[in-house]
């Protein structure tokens, strides 16, 4: 017979009896995530699918765009937006604050790499 420790749990199951400052970090990326994935429901337009939201901190909705370009329909549709994720989500937003900043998708982009010696092999 087994004991309790090699008994096979749900990986949510162990991290929320763990720490339970882990687990709010979980479910806070998860609410995130989720929030992200429904911004298209709200407006599916193109500027949208470069705008993810990066932090809820306080009344401040904290999001991140891939190009400045995308800043000016957000500032337009800024109460709309506000308005649907405080419905939605039961948040009590009152603020936005929009930053440029890309997705990340190279993670060697900025790792210095020393360029081919140009000296041949002696030999």
């Amino acid at each position: 017979m087994r004991s309790d420790r090699s008994e096979p749990r749900k990986l949510r199951q162990v991290l929320s009896q763990t720490q339970p400052s882990l687990a709010g970090t979980l479910e806070r990326a998860r609410q995130l995530a989720d929030i992200n994935r429904a911004l298209r429901d709200w407006c599916d337009d193109a500027w949208v699918h470069q705008v993810r939201l990066a932090n809820l901190r306080g009344d401040t909705a904290v999001l991140y765009s891939a190009s400045a370009s995308a800043l000016v329909p957000l500032r337009h549709h800024s109460r709309s937006l506000l308005a649907w994720l405080n419905t939605r989500y039961h948040l009590s937003c009152t603020r936005i604050e929009a930053k440029v900043r890309p997705p990340v998708t190279d993670v060697t982009a900025g790792v210095y790499r020393p360029a081919p010696s140009s000296r041949k092999p002696s030999g």
